[in-house]
């Protein structure tokens, strides 16, 4: 019995390889780029331009390509929250929300695919130093914004891996 599940778990294997199965996670070789055809619109603001440079890193890390297949715009809007109060009213904890609104298009402009993305980051106010809560603040949003250039990637991959 157990000679005929390794033979079928064989099977299962090479029918899975065949169809062009690939984890989405996976980490690419040494020394192979993947590049996408990409082409990444200036976004608005500071927090645009971190996140634009962190999609850079990730989707074109050869440089922009000559002739983009698709064009990426992104329409990033923050919101932060009070998460935690301490007993004198005061703010101990704050959520950041990063949502990106994406739209890809084709190289004549047409727009091919939208879809919105969102990542939440959480950090600590301290009462005692302004400077640490703007600190504080600052990396909270940062890592929120390189949470939501994976998220990205990770969606433009399965979009792309579809068409």
């Amino acid at each position: 019995m157990s000679f005929y599940k390794s033979i079928a778990l064989l099977v299962m294997c090479f029918s899975l390889t065949g169809c062009g199965f690939h984890p989405l996670y996976q980490a690419p070789c040494e020394g192979a780029d993947i590049a996408y055809p990409i082409k990444i619109c200036t976004i608005e603001d500071r927090q645009g331009q971190i996140l634009r440079n962190y999609l850079v890193d990730l989707l074109t890390p050869a440089g922009a390509p000559l002739k983009p297949k698709y064009i990426l715009e992104i329409k990033v809007t923050d919101v932060i929250i009070d998460t935690g109060i301490k007993k004198d009213e005061l703010t101990s904890r704050k959520k950041a929300t990063l949502t990106a609104a994406l739209t890809l298009k084709d190289a004549c402009h047409k727009v091919v695919y939208t879809h919105s993305v969102s990542a939440i980051n959480s950090f600590t106010v301290l009462t005692e130093n302004y400077y640490s809560d703007v600190v504080a603040a600052e990396y909270g949003r940062k890592e929120a914004l390189r949470l939501l250039s994976e998220k990205i990637k990770l969606t433009l991959t399965a979009y792309m891996d579809c068409h």
